[in-house]
């Protein structure tokens, strides 16, 4: 009987290639000395890849077939965040510190647009993007240890959320 390793206890995730993907990279152009992937977010209907130049690539995993790239001006995307209960929404942190939640609209047969755009961390590297496991919010960390919320689709209710919660951790 062969012998199977076992995953070590302290790792969370196991990347496993079943298929070649290897016509997903080539359509993608991600081999080239310009462009990096830098970041990446899975959910049951997409893979989306984040740029050094600013692009969010979105990948129908039904299929591999590229539905869309959505860019930034505002620098390279260093996070992405699919939302887990509603797969219209997808959050994406930039290298400027600029936070950003695109509804996709792509059920409605709509222009991606982003909803929600936060400058709370600007000049910080963003270190954590998460979603509320309920709601349309997203929780934000950077490096220098400021939290804020970033609702989708009302960016004055985000503001005023991060005042909240920003309190609440200072309690602590």
């Amino acid at each position: 009987m062969p012998l199977i390793q076992v995953v070590p206890e302290n790792y969370s995730h196991v990347l496993a290639e079943f298929d070649c993907l290897d016509p997903l990279l080539s359509a993608l152009r991600l081999d080239s000395s310009r462009l990096k992937c830098t970041c990446l977010a899975v959910s049951r209907k997409w893979l989306a890849l984040g740029t050094s130049a600013g692009g969010l690539h979105l990948i129908q995993r039904e299929g591999w077939k590229q539905k869309l790239i959505l860019t930034h001006k505002e620098g390279s995307i260093t996070q992405v965040v699919c939302c887990p209960h509603d797969e219209d929404f997808i959050a994406v942190a930039t290298s400027q510190g600029l936070v950003a939640v695109w509804e996709l609209q792509l059920e409605r047969r709509g222009r991606p647009e982003r909803v929600s755009v936060s400058w709370e961390h600007r000049g910080r590297i963003i270190t954590a993007l998460c979603w509320d496991t309920s709601t349309l919010r997203v929780f934000v960390g950077d490096s220098g240890g400021k939290v804020s919320l970033l609702r989708a689709g009302s960016s004055k209710l985000g503001k005023v959320l991060t005042a909240e919660v920003n309190a609440a951790f200072e309690m602590f």
